[in-house]
């Protein structure tokens, strides 16, 4: 099941790599909310592993 969203990314970087010229627009237009949404994704898991450090028993 993890492996099912994988595909479509894929695509879209094979896409990138063959026509870069169409998609240059496309990603000019798309890099601000990718890398606003790839902070806020890596600042949630940051927070979520610093919570699991604090609550595991393992570590007293």
């Amino acid at each position: 099941m993890p492996f099912i969203p994988l595909p479509l990314p894929m695509l879209i970087g094979v896409g990138l790599l063959l026509f870069p010229t169409t998609t240059k627009p496309l990603r000019r237009l798309w890099a601000f909310p990718t890398l606003f949404l790839f902070v806020i994704v890596m600042l949630l898991l940051a927070s979520f592993s610093i919570q699991q450090l604090n609550r595991s028993y393992i570590y007293e």
